[in-house]
């Protein structure tokens, strides 16, 4: 089993297993949807049959305890087993080219067997749609913390979105159950009594429980299964694509009964109404998965008891069947009542939604219009300030820019940063230091050693930027904690993440940082005639000058547009066809990225062809295995998030 599989698995609700072919049994007549883990063998189960066994065989699980996990959705059972079958690759497909929805249907009208992955290249999460006998199911993980949405939202999501998807063909085995072990001290007409007793139960629980879950007609079909002589009951499911009313279902129990009782030993006339009962059982819960519907597979009971041996042994006395009538009766009552109040409880929970939904669009309305209010006030507010400093400006004494040199310097942010270089530099090169950058160097003792310098090129003792004092203006800037962060945390973040590979350009290169300008740009020459320039808010060289990484900084409250990560790929792609050295360009934004720029940025870490197999994370390819990464970073609460590729 792969850890990861592992790690969902065991976040289900569980409960002890304590072995044993009985408890096994036990969760095939619950019609039991999840994974038993007994000493490293795992079993999965879909509506009570076992559809997997990984890690070991049966006889294992049933001599072990253990656990007993409960699916959250159908879908994810059938999911899990099937990864880890030999699945092969059918195709690959652009959802731009073929839509999910089509390449789905054309799947279920062909009773596929197999799953849709749709990953690649998907920055919301993995999108999954699970196929067997004629039937889909849907599950979807979403985010970091790959929340699961399953039916009709997670195949919606999932046609939403924009990548490429993968069609592969998995074999479903259904492995049968050893036979139930036998007690050895009914007598035979009270091992008939207690069969008869045990299969209606088993089937009013079954009705209520998988009703939901069966396939519609026309779609899944009801897969019936018939032992040898119930040709007849088998007919007459295949000829009535319906399932029986409850008298009727009723009536079939009582006429199987019966006719066993009047049975005088002639083995093909006590077989029939055993074989009726079956089939009507069988008709009412329709199991999602039948095992004649796997592979080769034929059909088998959940129990070691054959058919013809309960009805052999049947009771024959009228009031025994008359009570059994009356009970299947109540049962069904009891099961119509639970759903009817399952069904009221969902339209009560659907009112309490849509009230919900009334609320929330009327606080998001009131919100709306508090923050146009307030954007209006603002821009009130700065054209008031604008003002009063044009007439402070216009009151100053004719000799105060005379002073101005001895007083100190006042510049706007522009200014001060564009004469501003940061320097990379360690207390010794005695101690550890990035150059010596691997899986034993340790930050602390790098970062107690390194430090980030500053140049200008104007006295920084009275400087001011718009009233502050420029060291502190620098200190807080966007620029310099960005270029601190790059390195002093961004090496080990990608060295403990395991993305050393898929970043292989940008963490090779950031040892390598000596200097970063601000405000800084970088010209290249392709060829003799030609030269390339280009400006961004920070560049990062080597001691050569050569331009390691290119960043641009957003530093409103607007989000980062599809336009303005256009113009960034296109200047880092400009640069970097005229020299080797450029690693990554990087967007930072302390606000966010509008799914057009997502998008863009998608767009161009795809150029390589949206096939390929290169293990090197949001690469843009410029050339014949050369390129630069494209980086999406995020300013939270006073700390950088690496968003894409994610770490």
């Amino acid at each position: 089993m792969q850890a990861r599989t592992v790690e969902r698995v065991e976040s289900w609700d569980s409960r002890p297993f304590s072995g044993g072919v009985g408890q096994l049994h036990d969760l095939a007549d619950a019609d039991f949807s999840g994974a038993v883990d007994a000493d490293g063998t795992w079993l999965f189960f879909l509506n009570g049959r076992v559809i997997g066994v990984f890690d070991g065989d049966m006889d294992r699980v049933a001599d072990a305890d253990g656990t007993v996990y409960e699916a959250p959705d159908e879908s994810v059972a059938l999911l899990y087993a099937m990864r880890h079958q030999d699945g092969e690759t059918q195709a690959k497909y652009y959802t731009n080219d073929t839509p999910l929805s089509e390449a789905s249907q054309t799947l279920t009208d062909a009773n596929f067997t197999g799953y849709i992955e749709l990953s690649e290249n998907v920055l919301s999460g993995d999108y999954y749609v699970v196929y067997y006998g004629g039937r889909s199911m849907s599950a979807a993980f979403i985010g970091t913390r790959e929340e699961l949405h399953t039916g009709d939202e997670a195949f919606e999501r999932a046609d939403d979105e924009v990548g490429v998807y993968e069609v592969v063909k998995a074999p479903v085995s259904v492995t049968e159950l050893p036979e139930r072990p036998d007690d050895g001290d009914d007598t035979p007409a009270e091992t008939a009594a207690h069969t008869t007793t045990a299969a209606d139960d088993a089937s009013t629980d079954s009705e209520a429980t998988t009703e939901d879950a069966s396939p519609p007609a026309g779609e899944g079909g009801v897969q019936s299964a018939a032992s040898d002589g119930g040709a007849s009951a088998a007919a007459t499911s295949e000829a009535s694509p319906t399932a029986p009313t409850s008298t009727e279902q009723a009536a079939d129990a009582d006429s199987g009964a019966s006719t066993a009782a009047q049975g005088s030993g002639a083995p093909g006339s006590a077989s029939q109404p055993a074989d009726g009962e079956q089939a009507w059982q069988e008709t009412t819960s329709v199991p999602t998965i039948s095992p004649a519907d796997s592979e080769g597979e034929q059909p088998a009971g959940r129990s070691g008891a054959s058919a013809s041996t309960t009805n052999a042994s049947a009771p024959s006395s009228s009031s025994s069947a008359a009570g059994g009538r009356q009970s299947t009766l109540e049962k069904l009552k009891r099961a119509v009542k639970k759903r009817e109040q399952k069904l009221q409880a969902a339209s009560e929970r659907i009112d309490t939604l849509k009230d919900e939904r009334d609320d929330l669009r009327s606080t998001v309305s009131t919100l709306e219009r508090e923050r146009d209010e307030l954007q209006a006030e603002v821009a009130s507010l700065e054209e008031t300030v604008s003002s009063l400093e044009e007439e402070v400006a216009a009151s100053e004494p004719a000799d105060a820019t005379e002073d101005a040199g001895t007083a100190g310097v006042t510049l706007s942010a522009e200014d001060a940063l564009a004469g501003t270089d940061l320097f990379v530099r360690y207390d010794s090169k005695g101690k550890p230091t990035l150059d010596e950058l691997d899986a034993t160097t340790d930050p602390d003792a790098v970062n107690g050693n390194l430090r980030v310098d500053h140049h200008t090129q104007f006295d920084t003792s009275a400087a001011t930027v718009d009233g502050t004092a420029f060291e502190s203006f620098l200190a807080d800037s966007a620029a310099y904690t960005f270029v601190s962060w790059t390195v002093r945390a961004l090496p080990y973040e990608i060295r403990e993440s395991g993305h050393q590979s898929g970043l292989s350009e940008l963490y090779a290169a950031l040892p390598s940082v000596d200097r970063a300008e601000l405000r800084g740009t970088v010209e290249v020459s392709p060829d003799d005639e030609t030269t390339i320039s280009r400006t961004f808010d920070v560049v990062l060289r080597d001691r050569m000058g050569n331009a390691l990484v290119v960043a641009d900084i957003n530093t409103g409250r607007d989000p980062v547009t599809a336009e303005e990560m256009a113009a960034l790929v296109s200047d880092a792609t400009a640069i970097r066809e005229g020299t080797d050295h450029l690693a990554a360009a990087m967007y930072v934004t302390g606000s966010f990225f509008e799914p057009a720029a997502l998008e863009t940025a998608g767009d161009a870490t795809a150029s390589g062809g949206l096939l390929s197999r290169s293990d090197r994370e949001s690469f843009v390819n410029v050339g014949r295995k050369a390129g630069y990464h494209l980086c999406l970073v995020e300013d939270r609460d006073d700390a950088f998030h690496l968003t894409v590729p994610e770490l």
